[in-house]
C-alpha cells in the first residue's frame, strides 16, 4: 500500500508544563521535576476560539496542494479519545461537504476505540477497503483537540502532557512512493482501563511499556542491528532512555525532536515525525513508525522508500482541488 500524500497541522499555541500541572493541582515544583525527568516543556494547543473543523480544513488543505493521483472515494477519521460524535456534527461530514478533494468521497468511517494506536487500526482499514476493491483511494484523518477542557485535563500524572496535533494522509495501491509494510496492532486487555485505571493499573502498564515495544517491533521485522530510525509515539524522554537501556538500541535512532515543543498528541505523534523524516529517506531505505495507547493498544509498520517509480494516472492537480 502506498503513502501517496501525507501532511501535518500542529496549532501555533503553546501551553506551558507548570501552567498544565498546576491546573491539575500540582505544585511548581512538580512541575520542575516533570519537566526534567521527561523532557517536556510545553503543548501545542488551538487557539482559543477556533474550532476542531477549521483544524481539519487546514490538513485537508494541505492534501489538496500536495496530492497527485486519483481522487478518493473512502475516508477513515481516527481519534485516540473513545467518544464518538452526534450524528451530523463530526467534523468529517462538513470537510465532505465543502472541499473538492472530498467530492467523490462515498464511504466514511470512525475508528475511535484504539486510544494512541488508532491511526494503525485506520491504515489497516485501509488496506481492507483497497484490496477487496470497496475503495480505489482512502484518505486518513487523524487527531484530537482538548477544546473546552481545563488545560489540566492534559497532565497525566507519572506520564506525559497531551497537546494538539492533527495529520491527513491518502493511500492507495499504485508502485513506487513510500510503501507501506505490515501493520502489526496487538491488544492488551489487562491495561484497558487507559486513564480511567487506579495507580496501580497504571503502573503496571507504564512497566510494560518497553515490552510492549519490543514485540510490536519484532513482528514488523525491525532490525535491532541495523541504522533504521524509530519514529514512535511521544509518551516522555525517560520512557525512551529506558527502552534503549533494556534494549540496547542507540538513542540516536529515535526521533524525539518534537516531544519539548508540543508534547504527546493524541494517534498523531510517528506520522508528524515521518512527515519530516520522509526527505531522507533515500530509495530502498526504511524507518519504523509505532504508537502504543494508553489502553494497551499497540500499532506498528514499516515505512519504505521505494526505487521504482510511480506511474499512477493523475486525474486532478491539486491546484484546481483548493477552492478560491
Amino acid at each position: 500500500m502506498r503513502l501517496a500524500s501525507l501532511v501535518s497541522h500542529v496549532p501555533s499555541a503553546r501551553l506551558g508544563a507548570e501552567e498544565i500541572i498546576r491546573e491539575a493541582g500540582g505544585s511548581p515544583a512538580e512541575a520542575r521535576v516533570f519537566e526534567r525527568m521527561f523532557g517536556l516543556d510545553r503543548v501545542a494547543a488551538v487557539p482559543p476560539g477556533e474550532t476542531l473543523e477549521a483544524q481539519f480544513d487546514l490538513v485537508v488543505r494541505k492534501l489538496a496542494a500536495r496530492h497527485r493521483g486519483p481522487l478518493p472515494d473512502a475516508l477513515i477519521y481516527a481519534h485516540g479519545q473513545p467518544l464518538q460524535y452526534a450524528v451530523g456534527r463530526s467534523p468529517v461530514h462538513h470537510l465532505c461537504a465543502g472541499h473538492p478533494l472530498l467530492a467523490e468521497i462515498e464511504r466514511r468511517y470512525e475508528v475511535d476505540q484504539y486510544n494512541c494506536g488508532g491511526l494503525f487500526w485506520a491504515l489497516d482499514m485501509a488496506r481492507t477497503l483497497l484490496v477487496t476493491g470497496l475503495a480505489r483511494a482512502v484518505v486518513v484523518l487523524g487527531g484530537d483537540s482538548h477544546i473546552d477542557l481545563p488545560p489540566g485535563d492534559r497532565y497525566v500524572p507519572g506520564c506525559t502532557l497531551m497537546g494538539d496535533a492533527f495529520c491527513g494522509m491518502i493511500v492507495d495501491r499504485a508502485d513506487g512512493g513510500l510503501q507501506l509494510g505490515e501493520i502489526a496492532m496487538c491488544t492488551h486487555p489487562q491495561f484497558a482501563r487507559g486513564r480511567a485505571g487506579t495507580a496501580t493499573e497504571m503502573g503496571a502498564f507504564f512497566a510494560a511499556h518497553a515490552g510492549i515495544v519490543q514485540q510490536s517491533l519484532s513482528r514488523i521485522g525491525f532490525d535491532w542491528a541495523g541504522d533504521c530510525p524509530l519514529l514512535p509515539h511521544n509518551v516522555n524522554r525517560l520512557a525512551w532512555q529506558m527502552f534503549c537501556r533494556e534494549t540496547g538500541l542507540p538513542e540516536t535512532r529515535l526521533r524525539l525532536g518534537l516531544l519539548p515543543d508540543i508534547g504527546h498528541c493524541y494517534t498523531s505523534d510517528p506520522f508528524l515525525l515521518l512527515e519530516q523524516e520522509h526527505a531522507d529517506l533515500r530509495p530502498g531505505r526504511s524507518c519504523a513508525i509505532l504508537s502504543i495507547g494508553m489502553g494497551g493498544f499497540a500499532g506498528a509498520c514499516m515505512i519504505t522508500q521505494s526505487p521504482v517509480s510511480a506511474h499512477t494516472k493523475e486525474r486532478a492537480t491539486c491546484s484546481q482541488l483548493i477552492p478560491s
